[in-house]
Parts: C-alpha cells; sequence; structure tokens
C-alpha cells in the first residue's frame, strides 16, 4: 500500500514540544521583587545619593553601574539586570509620587505606623479615580514612603527649587 508522502513523515519530538505563551515581554525574566529587596535598593539609591552620582535628571550612568553591581553583590539570588533595577526605581518613584499627591486630597490622612493612607470609602473611591495605580494601596502599606521622599523631594524637574545665582560663575579667563 502507497502511503502519500506527508502521511510517511514521523514526527520531530523537537515539534512536539509545546511553546510557551504570555510571560514576559521579548521572553525576559520577570523580576520578582519583595519589601527586602526593595529596601536594599533603596538604601543603595541614599548611598549614591550625591552631585558625584545624581544629576538633575537622575542618576548618572556610572551610578546605575555601580548600583547595579553593589546590588547584585547585596543580594546574589535575586539575579536582577541593571535594566530591572533602573524600572523597579521608576515604578518607585511613580508610587511615591502618586501617593504624596493622593496624601494632599481633602479627608485623607497618613497612618505613620502602617504607612498607609487612611481615608473613608468614599474618599478611598476618588483617590482611585485619580489614581488608579494607588488601589493596591489601600490594604497594602509602603513602608519606603518617607526614604523615598528623601530622594526625590526637590529633586525632581517640576521647578520647585530652581533658582538662578545672581553670582558670576568665576572669573573670565
Amino acid at each position: 500500500m502507497l502511503l502519500s508522502k506527508g502521511a510517511q513523515k514521523k514526527k520531530s519530538p523537537i515539534a512536539t514540544t509545546s511553546k510557551t505563551h504570555g510571560g514576559s515581554p521579548k521572553g525576559k525574566t520577570r523580576a520578582n521583587w519583595n519589601s527586602m529587596l526593595e529596601k536594599t535598593l533603596v538604601d543603595l539609591l541614599h548611598e549614591h545619593n550625591t552631585p558625584e552620582y545624581k544629576g538633575n535628571n537622575g542618576w548618572t550612568p556610572d551610578a546605575w553601574n555601580k548600583i547595579a553591581k553593589e546590588f547584585q553583590e547585596r543580594e546574589r539570588y535575586a539575579g536582577f539586570s541593571k535594566v530591572q533595577i533602573q524600572e523597579k526605581e521608576k515604578e518607585l518613584k511613580r508610587d511615591y509620587r502618586m501617593l504624596k499627591d493622593a496624601r494632599k486630597q481633602s479627608g485623607v490622612s497618613w497612618d505613620e505606623k502602617r504607612c498607609m493612607i487612611q481615608a473613608d470609602p468614599p474618599i478611598w473611591d476618588n483617590i482611585i479615580k485619580s489614581f488608579p495605580r494607588a488601589k493596591k494601596f489601600r490594604n497594602k502599606s509602603f513602608p519606603l514612603f518617607e526614604a523615598l521622599g528623601e530622594l526625590h523631594d526637590g529633586n525632581t524637574a517640576e521647578g520647585t527649587y530652581n533658582f538662578t545665582s545672581t553670582q558670576p560663575n568665576g572669573p573670565d579667563l
């Protein structure tokens, strides 16, 4: 009996393996952060919060290289790349700014012990309408709020602390 050419082919064992769908963008592994890893990152950011490592627009490339290297030395098991560390810093900064703005709303207070926003349900509804990402903080603390405030307040390009010196730069040569 003659079989068609397609029926004679055996399936390759490689072709039978299933491909994973979904997951991280571009096939990269997702960084799993916890509060201790976040604290390590914020501590390192504080250590590098000097004019040598931080300019008006954030940390210098040299600072990021040092921060990433020191983070990897302190948290060997985490295995995060420099880009993952930078992305986490952006996320923490975004969350800090959002909570800072949410705290300014009428009827909102801050529980220092629990590091959480305190507000009645209708006020929380307004906060979430204004800041959809704040929903996760309705029942979750943000213990890094004060430490992030020390890093970012006055160091953002918002114009709050911008001034022009009336003193000359130095003698003309």
